[in-house]
């Protein structure tokens, strides 16, 4: 099937027959991506068909099923292209050696940009809106977007706390409370429509206080950590 799809020629692939067929298929899968985007948001997720997408694309339905499998995994790339974006070129074990507010204001920087961008801004709206109609759709975005990023950090805190370097009771608890403390405000603002997405210098600011209250809190002389219940999260 791979074959057939590399070799499928529709009529916007003859522009660009002498790229690789490596290349063409990964052009052709983000000219889905980047389509199925926009006719979901125009749409909504319910109402968006196929042949909205591969009109929009100029791709073939061919290929779109055999990269993607049919419309529910067109909007699971799309998640899943956002929060990788976030962790793109960082792994647990090449995070484990550095120090941990270093890594947090990269991680920080990374997910509060990404979280109040337009792209991202507009599909956390569709989900609430398609959620009473299609409630899977949010266990969907769940498990591919917000758990996933809950997760990745709740690994390199686990390692940090292993070296000795961070106490908490709960790693994943840490995680949610980290990531609440950068996005919660301002990403609600965004997504009622209050504010612009932040600029990189307000990022820059709203992450350096985030790390800083995370590992040093409030108090003068930090008293030791409350015995707490580890969080009811959703996987």
């Amino acid at each position: 099937m791979a074959h057939a799809v590399v070799n499928e020629m529709t009529a916007s692939d003859v522009g660009c027959a002498c790229i690789p067929p490596s290349k063409r298929l990964a052009a052709r899968r983000q000219a889905f991506v980047a389509a199925a985007r926009e006719v979901f948001q125009k749409k909504g997720f319910a109402e968006a068909t196929l042949d909205d997408v591969i009109a929009l694309s100029g791709g073939s339905r061919q290929t779109l099923y055999a990269l993607f499998g049919g419309k529910q995994g067109l909007f699971e790339a799309i998640i899943s292209e956002t929060c990788e974006t976030i962790f793109k070129g960082l792994t647990p074990e090449q995070l484990a050696p550095r120090s941990t507010d270093e890594v947090l204001k990269e991680v920080g920087t990374r997910y509060l940009a990404i979280v109040t961008s337009p792209p991202c801004l507009s599909l956390h709206r569709l989900v609430i809106a398609e959620m009473p109609r299609i409630p899977e759709i949010a266990q969907r975005f769940w498990k591919l977007g917000p758990g996933r990023s809950r997760a990745f950090l709740a690994e390199f805190f686990d390692r940090q706390i292993e070296r000795g370097l961070l106490q908490m009771p709960h790693s994943r608890a840490g995680a949610e409370y980290f990531l609440d403390m950068l996005s919660g405000t301002v990403r609600l603002q965004c997504l009622i429509g209050l504010r612009q997405p932040p600029t990189p210098e307000e990022i820059e600011e709203i992450v350096q206080g985030a790390v800083a209250q995370f590992l040093h809190g409030c108090l003068v002389a930090a008293a030791p950590w409350p015995t707490i219940a580890p969080p009811r999260t959703i996987s």
